[in-house]
């Protein structure tokens, strides 16, 4: 299983479990967002390395600091809103379905 600690690394592990570090984020950036019925709350999720995910979980996560979260990767893709433009017609996401966390300070 793999640690990641930057979103590059993210593509390479798509459908693996991989353990990610981070926080909770405060400023939620805009991100495409979908319903996982096993996991049914959702949070904006901030990698030691600045980028934003969103991680989706079995239950509410209590942790105000560092987490370390074990999970499976996932894809998740919409199409453009705006059916005029000219780049692709498709946009997608790396994601995360939480197995489990823990706080970690």
């Amino acid at each position: 299983m793999n640690t990641i600690s930057n979103y590059s690394d993210l593509e390479v592990n798509l459908e693996q479990k991989v353990v990610i570090v981070g926080k909770i984020a405060k400023a939620i950036w805009q991100h495409l967002t979908t319903y996982v019925d096993s996991h049914p709350f959702m949070n904006y999720f901030d990698l030691n390395d600045g980028h934003q995910i969103v991680i989706y979980t079995k239950e509410e996560i209590s942790c105000k600091e560092k987490i370390e979260i074990l999970g499976k990767l996932i894809k998740v893709e919409s199409q453009h809103k705006n059916p005029r433009s000219k780049i692709s017609d498709k946009f997608s996401e790396y994601q995360l379905l939480t197995d489990s966390w823990k706080c970690i300070e």
